[in-house]
C-alpha cells in the first residue's frame, strides 16, 4: 500500500522497494502530484511533478561539459570526482567518505528530508553509483529516473541549459550506515570457495576474460585504473548492461526477462551475491536490479572492485585471480592488436 507524506516544503519519498516500468501510476492533472514509495520514477511522472512546481532535488550525474549542453530543468550536476575519495588510497575509484558526502550534499543545498531523484546518460550506471552511496550512508528518500536522460530526450520532453545555483545547507546523515550493502576486500576474500556466496563480475566480457581490447580507438591491455588483467577467482560473469535496453530508450528490461537472465545462470535469491566491476559503478547498477527490482535480500557491492583487487595482487600477491590467458599470450595479443591498428590508420 502506498504511503504519502506531505510536509510544507518538500514532497517526501518513503524509501521503498519494488517498482516496475509497466506499472506507471496514472495521475490526474487536476490533483497535486505526489512521489510514491517506489525506487523507480517514469519520465512522464517526473514531468508531472515538475509541471506542478513540486520542489524536488534532481541530480544529473554526468561530466560538466555534457550537462552544459542540455539537461532536465532544475537538475543539479555532479560527476565522479565529486563523490570519490582521491586522497586516502594508493588507487582510484573508491567511494567518498561520509563526511565528504555530507560536504557535497551541503554544497548542493540538500536536506535529509529531501527526495533525491537521480539520472544520467548511458543506462544509469553512474546515477546508481550515487544512489548506492547515498543509500549506504543513510539518505532515506531516493528515486531513479527510468531510462535517464535518453528516455527523457526520446519523449521530446523539455531540455534546459540553465545552471541551477543552490543555497548551501548543513547536511548531516541522520540514519546509521547501511553496511549490509557494502562488501570489503576481506569479505570478498572470505567468500571465495563459499558455496553460499556468488561473486558476480558485471564488467564487459573482455575485462572478465582478461584479453586486450580496443575502446574508443585506443588499444588497452586492461581498463585504465586497474593494475593487471583478469578477474577475481571463482567469479561468474553477467554484463551489467544486459539489464537495460541500451539500443532503445535505456529503460530496464521486463521483470520476467531480468529474472530469467539471472536465475538461468545460477544467480538465485537464496544466495548472498557480491557484485563487482572496475570501481563499483556498473556493479552498483546490478545491485539495484537485484535488490530493488527483483527483491534479492542479500546483495553487496564490492566498492574497491577490480582496481583494488588488482592492486593487492600486483603489490602483495595476497589475493587470488583467474585468467584466460598467460602473461606471454596476453602480451602477444596486445602486440598484434597494436600492429593491426597501425595498419588500419
Amino acid at each position: 500500500m502506498n504511503k504519502v507524506s506531505f510536509i510544507p516544503i518538500f514532497i517526501v519519498l518513503l524509501a521503498g522497494t519494488g517498482c516496475w516500468q509497466n506499472e506507471v501510476r496514472q495521475t490526474d492533472a487536476a490533483t497535486t502530484p505526489v512521489v510514491t514509495e517506489r525506487s523507480l520514477l517514469e519520465a512522464m511522472e517526473l514531468k508531472a511533478l515538475l509541471d506542478s512546481g513540486a520542489q524536488l532535488v534532481l541530480i544529473e550525474v554526468s561530466k560538466p561539459n555534457v550537462y552544459a549542453k542540455g539537461h532536465i530543468a532544475n537538475a543539479l550536476n555532479i560527476w565522479r570526482t565529486d563523490y570519490e575519495d582521491a586522497n586516502s588510497f594508493p588507487y582510484t575509484g573508491m567511494r567518498a567518505s561520509k563526511a565528504q558526502m555530507e560536504a557535497l550534499l551541503s554544497r548542493l543545498g540538500i536536506l535529509p528530508t529531501d527526495t533525491i531523484i537521480l539520472y544520467c546518460r548511458g543506462g544509469n550506471a553512474d546515477a546508481l553509483r550515487v544512489y548506492w552511496l547515498l543509500h549506504l550512508y543513510g539518505h532515506p528518500h531516493l528515486q531513479l529516473l527510468n531510462g535517464g536522460f535518453e528516455r527523457w530526450r526520446q519523449l521530446a520532453l523539455p531540455i534546459d541549459t540553465t545552471v541551477k545555483e543552490p543555497t548551501r545547507t548543513d547536511y548531516r546523515f541522520s540514519n546509521t550506515e547501511n553496511t549490509a550493502i557494502l562488501a570489503t576486500l576481506d569479505e570478498v576474500l572470505a567468500a571465495i570457495g563459499d558455496t553460499n556466496v556468488i561473486l558476480l563480475d558485471t564488467r564487459e566480457a573482455e575485462e572478465f576474460m582478461g584479453v586486450p581490447y580496443i575502446d574508443k580507438d585506443k588499444v588497452l591491455p586492461w581498463k585504465d585504473g586497474a593494475f593487471t588483467f583478469g578477474r577475481i577467482s571463482g567469479a561468474v560473469h553477467i554484463n551489467w548492461s544486459e539489464a537495460v535496453e541500451l539500443d532503445e530508450d535505456h529503460r530496464f528490461k521486463s521483470l520476467r526477462a531480468l529474472r530469467w537472465n539471472f536465475e538461468s545462470r545460477g544467480i538465485r535469491p537464496d544466495k548472498t551475491i557480491i557484485t563487482y566491476c572496475q570501481s563499483g559503478v556498473r556493479s552498483a547498477h546490478t545491485t539495484f536490479v537485484l535488490t530493488k527490482l527483483l527483491g534479492y535480500p542479500n546483495v553487496k557491492n564490492y566498492d574497491g572492485s577490480w582496481i583494488e583487487w588488482s592492486y593487492y595482487y600486483t603489490q602483495y600477491q595476497n589475493v587470488p585471480i583467474a585468467r584466460d590467458l598467460s602473461e606471454a599470450e596476453h602480451a602477444r595479443q596486445l602486440q598484434a592488436l597494436r600492429a593491426n591498428q597501425r595498419k588500419a590508420s
